[in-house]
C-alpha cells in the first residue's frame, strides 16, 4: 500500500495535490490524492514547467475572446487551466458520490473584496463541472460569499486563513449556509503553516529578533493544531486544509482524523519515497518553552493562535494575509503580462 493510501486508510487524512503540472496530475491521483488545490500562482508555476502549454492556452483564450479586458481574459485562462485536472479527477468524484475528486479554483485576486464579484465568478466557475470547488478569501466578504454558496449547495474552500479566528469565522459562515439547505456541500478552510513560518521569519529579520530555527518551525504547526482543537470541540462541519507546506514536517506533524493537506508533487514524492512511520501527531504540542518564546517575541503568533485576538474587520490587514494576497496579486500580474505579450505577438 502506498504512503498516502496508508495514511488515509489509518487516519482519514486527505492528500490534495497543489498546483500540479500536467505530468504530475495522474501520478498524484494514483498515489491517493483526493483533490487538487490551485490558486493565482498556478499559472506562474506552469509557465516554468510547461511554458508552451500555457502559451497555447493563452492563444486559445485570445482566439475565443469577446473582450479586450486583460483581467477577464486572465480568468478565462485560469478556467482552462483547471479544466485539465478537473476531467482527470471527475471519476473519483463520481465513485465517491461527491465526497472527493474536487478541483479548486480561485477568483480574481484584484476583486476579492467585492461580494458581488465573488458570487458572479462562482456562478461562472460552476459551469466548468460538478466537481469544481470554489475558493473564497477568509475575510468578512469571503464569509458572506461562503454562506451564500453553501446555501446553494456548492462546495467551498476558505483561503488566505492564518488564524484560529479566521477559521471560526468561516466555519460559522459555512454552518449558517448549511442551515439554509438540505444539501451537504463540502467545506475546507486553510491554515498555512509553512507560509506563516516564512512570514514570522521575515518579521524577525525586519525587527532584529533572534529565534532559533527549531523554535520558529513550531509556529505554523501550533496554529494549525490550535484550530484543530476548535474544530473538534465545536464539531464544525468545515474541516481544516493545511497548505503552504515547505517541508515534509508540515505533513507528518498534522496527520490526524478529519484533516486534509495540500502540497506540491515534489514534497509528495519525497514522502512516498521515504514512507515515514504512519502515526498521528495532530494532538501533540510543541515544547512549552518554544511556545512561550513565540508568544513573547511575535504579537502575530498570539493573533494566530488565540481565538479572540483578531477581529473580523482586522482579517484583511493581518500581516500574513497581506503578504499572501500580494503573492496572489503578483502571480495574477504575471499572467496578465504574458497575455499582453502574446497579444502583441499576434498583432505584429
Amino acid at each position: 500500500m502506498g504512503y498516502f493510501h496508508e495514511v488515509y486508510a489509518k487516519f482519514g487524512t486527505e492528500f490534495w495535490a497543489n498546483n500540479p503540472a500536467g505530468p504530475d496530475i495522474e501520478p498524484a491521483l494514483n498515489a491517493g490524492a483526493k483533490g487538487v488545490a490551485s490558486n493565482p500562482v498556478y499559472i506562474t508555476t506552469l509557465l516554468k514547467s510547461e511554458p508552451e502549454y500555457v502559451r497555447a492556452i493563452i492563444d486559445e483564450a485570445l482566439e475565443d475572446a469577446n473582450t479586450d479586458d486583460a483581467e477577464q481574459l486572465s480568468m478565462e485562462v485560469v478556467k482552462k487551466m483547471v479544466s485539465r485536472p478537473l476531467a482527470l479527477f471527475h471519476p473519483l468524484y463520481r465513485e465517491s458520490r461527491g465526497c472527493y475528486g474536487y478541483v479548486a479554483i480561485q477568483g480574481n485576486p484584484r476583486r476579492n473584496e467585492n461580494l458581488g464579484t465573488i458570487l458572479k465568478e462562482a456562478e461562472r466557475f460552476r459551469d466548468l463541472g460538478e466537481n469544481i470547488i470554489i475558493k473564497v478569501p477568509a475575510t468578512i466578504e469571503g464569509a458572506q460569499a461562503m454562506e451564500e454558496l453553501t446555501a446553494r449547495g456548492w462546495s467551498t474552500i476558505g483561503t488566505m486563513s492564518f488564524s484560529v479566528a479566521q477559521y471560526i469565522h468561516m466555519a460559522e459562515a459555512h454552518r449558517r449556509g448549511l442551515q439554509r439547505t438540505n444539501k451537504k456541500p463540502r467545506c475546507l478552510i486553510t491554515l498555512l503553516p509553512g507560509i506563516f513560518d516564512e512570514y514570522l521569519a521575515e518579521d524577525a529579520a525586519r525587527r532584529g529578533v533572534e529565534v532559533s530555527p527549531d523554535v520558529m518551525r513550531q509556529a505554523g504547526i501550533t496554529t494549525a493544531r490550535s484550530a484543530y482543537k476548535v474544530y473538534q470541540k465545536r464539531s464544525y462541519e468545515a474541516i481544516i486544509l493545511s497548505g503552504g507546506a515547505r517541508s515534509t514536517f508540515h505533513w507528518t506533524e498534522l496527520v490526524g482524523k478529519g484533516m486534509a493537506m495540500t502540497m506540491g508533487w515534489g514534497l509528495a514524492e519525497t514522502l512516498i519515497r521515504e514512507h515515514p512511520q504512519v502515526v498521528s501527531r495532530i494532538h501533540e504540542s510543541a515544547p512549552s518553552e518554544a511556545i512561550e518564546e513565540l508568544r513573547q517575541k511575535f504579537p502575530d503568533f498570539i493573533r494566530a493562535c488565540d481565538a479572540e485576538a483578531l477581529k473580523p474587520e482586522e482579517f484583511r490587514s493581518y500581516g500574513p494575509v497581506v503578504r499572501f494576497q500580494n503573492i496572489f496579486l503578483n502571480g495574477f500580474a504575471t499572467l496578465i503580462k504574458e497575455i499582453q505579450s502574446r497579444r502583441k505577438g499576434d498583432e505584429k
